[in-house]
């Protein structure tokens, strides 16, 4: 019974260390899409760095081993440009957008030890989402929306839209080479639809239609300008075809007139007289029918008979 009560105590001690131990001994785990980032914490003395899994895998047992996790998926966040962030435009014109970058840790153990040692990785107290949206704020975002603004300045305001996936890779390929030297990784930028405030698009839209409304005036114009120069053309065509046919008329009369000498007119006369049913001649003093002919040029001036 002595005995018993000798090793009681030995055997109390026992099982206290051997649940110390085991409390010590730790198997970190990595699930599928996560990284953990594996320290030993040791009872004395420092932390330091023992290895990178990827899950889904774990450690097995180990002596004060703790992990990390930090998730290797990609992440998206949207930019949204509007109000005091207005974007601007080549010409000046001020435009609401917005702008989706996905993005994620560069998954290799030296990029992930870098991104936990040197930007803010190593925070046990919060999530891996939360610590990677603060990671973001801190080293990309400010820099993904500078370039979303110096690639809007590039284009005038109402080709915007015509520009939208050129404007996006343009964005990520700049982003992805001032981000080279950190464990961030730009997979995609996304520029969504852009345009004007809707009062500016009201202004837009009253100065188009101001503009159709005068060129429609202006070519009504042209039309009206170009119907006046026809009608006078036609106009004038007439008249010169009238004169013309005038001119022809008068050298005909000439040429009429030229042709009816005395003699020609006496020899129709008598040429009349021949195809004549009835004669009518004037009687004179004497009750005869006085009969005369016409005297040429020659008998103009002579003294007309005395009757």
């Amino acid at each position: 019974m002595r005995t018993s009560l000798t090793l009681l105590p030995l055997l109390i001690l026992a099982v206290i260390a051997a649940a110390v131990i085991s409390s010590n001994y730790h198997n970190v785990q990595a699930p599928a899409g996560y990284a953990a980032y594996v320290v030993e914490r040791p009872i004395v003395g420092s932390t330091s760095f023992q290895e990178v899994i990827f899950g889904p895998s774990s450690t097995g047992l180990r002596w004060r081993a703790f992990g990390d996790l930090l998730s290797i998926t990609p992440y998206s966040y949207p930019e949204l440009f509007e109000g005091s962030s207005t974007l601007i435009a080549k010409d000046k014109l001020p435009i609401i957008g917005g702008a989706h970058i996905v993005w994620r840790l560069r998954s290799t153990p030296d990029q992930i030890r870098l991104y936990m040692e040197k930007f803010g990785g190593l925070d046990e107290s919060r999530s891996p989402d939360v610590t990677a949206k603060e990671s973001y704020s801190n080293y990309i975002k400010e820099p993904f929306r500078t370039l979303v603004r110096e690639e809007f300045a590039k284009y005038d305001g109402l080709a915007v839209s015509e520009h939208l996936a050129q404007m996006g890779l343009s964005i990520q390929q700049e982003l992805t080479t001032r981000l080279v030297q950190t464990p961030f990784e730009v997979l995609q930028v996304v520029v969504g639809n852009a345009q004007p405030p809707s009062q500016v698009l009201e202004k837009i839209a009253m100065k188009v239609a101001a503009a159709q409304e005068l060129e429609r005036k202006s070519i009504e114009l042209d039309i009206a300008n170009k119907s006046r120069e026809i009608e006078k053309a036609n106009g004038e065509a007439l008249g010169d075809r009238e004169l013309a046919i005038a001119v022809k008329r008068a050298e005909a009369n000439l040429k009429l007139s030229a042709s009816l000498t005395p003699m020609l007119l006496q020899y129709q006369s008598i040429e009349n007289l021949k195809t004549a049913q009835r004669i009518y001649l004037p009687l004179g003093a004497t009750g005869l029918p006085i009969v005369n002919t016409v005297s040429d040029a020659h008998d103009a001036s002579a003294p007309e008979p005395k009757h």
